[in-house]
């Protein structure tokens, strides 16, 4: 039980948890038809009334899997005027630049096409999907889109928020990408990370480090430790909580899900990964990094804030060794 609500949670979840019956009632909102927004304008998606929880959502349209690098997602939390998710669209399911791969983790999957996740989103009053478009062309395109949720009561109590970050380094400074710096109390859950290198032999040599609440730690001691391998990335993979699914041309694009270790804190988090690379020992990179941070927090107060498309979209600096 989660303060007296009478609303039971049980982190990662399985199959077993599905006998249990709640007083939640289901429902749902989908759309199929062309969506068409101009340069600087948005649509909005969907507005559903509160209390309740987001249990799935799905976008696809009829670009063949390549989603306009100018459209971003964003969702707001209860009346909030700033969105607590800001991120280009393809991205928030890890189409990392609108590269569509096939993959299967826990709470996110594209299966052609079709981009899903599975995150819970809880809200108490009201969730806004809008979807904008920074770009430099007019977006039109037939689009369809659904939003399951569940309606109780019991969730106007929940102060749990879904937010999510996206930030490059082009190339990285000090030889270090921050995935997120936040401040509040809340726990971060992972997410996605592309990694674009000139090097040809062994680019992944940098720690993943963790300030909690001003404590620093190593959590893995290299890119693939943190993204599911070992010494080094001998093959592409795509599993319940971490995958590999990018090694082509200097383009690595990895996951990792803290579904049953999410890491809590309850003043601040600063997540770090180092950019080094192998050659006579562990030696200082500048590659070009962007990452997609998940994370919950218990007040909406902060805008997550996203660089502009043409940032986003700039020509790789990443260093030729």
């Amino acid at each position: 039980m989660v303060g007296g609500t009478g609303i039971e949670f049980c982190e990662a979840a399985g199959i077993e948890q599905l006998y249990k019956i709640s007083n939640g009632v289901f429902d749902n909102h989908t759309e199929y038809h062309k969506i068409t927004i101009p340069i600087g304008g948005e649509v909005e998606l969907a507005n559903i009334k509160g209390p309740g929880k987001i249990t799935y959502f799905y976008i696809t349209d009829d670009s063949s899997g390549q989603f306009y690098k100018g459209l971003v997602l964003k969702i707001f939390w209860d009346g909030q005027k700033h969105p607590s998710v800001n991120v280009p669209l393809s991205d928030f399911f890890g189409a990392i630049g609108g590269k569509t791969i096939d993959y299967e983790s826990m709470p996110m999957q594209i299966n052609h096409f079709c981009y899903m996740c599975y995150l819970p989103m809880p809200f108490s009053k009201r969730a806004r999907f809008v979807l904008g478009n920074d770009g430099e062309r007019e977006y039109s395109q037939n689009a369809a889109y659904g939003i399951d949720y569940e309606k109780d009561k019991a969730y106007a109590n929940i102060k749990s928020r879904l937010h999510c970050r996206w930030k490059r380094s082009n190339p990285t400074e000090k030889s270090v990408h921050t995935i997120l710096d936040i401040q509040g109390r809340g726990h971060y859950i992972g997410g996605f990370l592309h990694v674009f290198s000139k090097y040809k032999s062994w680019w992944g040599e940098g720690d993943t480090i963790f300030h909690v609440d001003g404590k620093k730690m190593t959590h893995t001691p290299g890119t693939e430790d943190e993204y599911g391998a070992c010494w080094s990335f001998g093959k592409t993979y795509s599993y319940m909580y971490s995958g590999y699914i990018q090694m082509e041309n200097g383009h690595n694009q990895m996951y990792r899900w803290y579904v049953t270790n999410p890491v809590r804190f309850q003043n601040s988090l600063n997540v770090e990964i180092q950019n080094q690379r192998w050659e006579k020992g562990q030696t200082p990179s500048r590659d070009d990094y962007i990452s997609v941070a998940f994370w919950y927090q218990d007040d909406c107060k902060q805008a997550v804030e996203l660089a502009g498309y043409g940032e986003r979209t700039a020509p790789s600096k990443a260093i030729d060794y």
